[in-house]
């Protein structure tokens, strides 16, 4: 459902929940006008999709030398919350571990930077 509305939550690949959100959502805006549950769907797309650009060149080492960066409270958020919960996650490894912010945002911006070089 959510698939074929481009709904999909690249980092975890279900669209079911979020097919059905936007279904919702939509009632919402139709019934009561309020974008309210568009808005949150959109900006939890987002945040996934910003997460997979992140992490789409890395390589099995690149993951393990990641969770080797991470301590023991940034481990635990990692336990606690499942992939559909990325903004938990976030939160908590940024609270743990503020470095690790700077480490993803050179990654995009390298990345960034090589897609502008190629012409993509």
């Amino acid at each position: 459902m959510g698939d074929a509305a481009g709904q999909v939550k690249v980092t975890t690949v279900g669209g079911i929940v979020t097919g059905f959100r936007g279904a919702l959502g939509v009632v919402q805006a139709i019934v009561d006008g309020s974008f309210s549950e568009l808005h949150t769907l959109r900006r939890e797309l987002d945040l996934h999709l910003l997460l997979r650009r992140s992490l789409h060149d890395f390589q099995q080492a690149d993951y393990s030398r990641l969770v080797d960066l991470l301590n023991d409270p940034a481990k635990q958020s990692l336990a606690e919350y499942s992939r559909d919960e990325a903004w938990k996650i976030l939160w908590r490894v940024c609270l743990s571990q503020p470095r690790l912010v700077l480490l993803g945002l050179r990654g995009l911006l390298s990345r960034s930077r090589s897609l502008r070089q190629t012409g993509l």
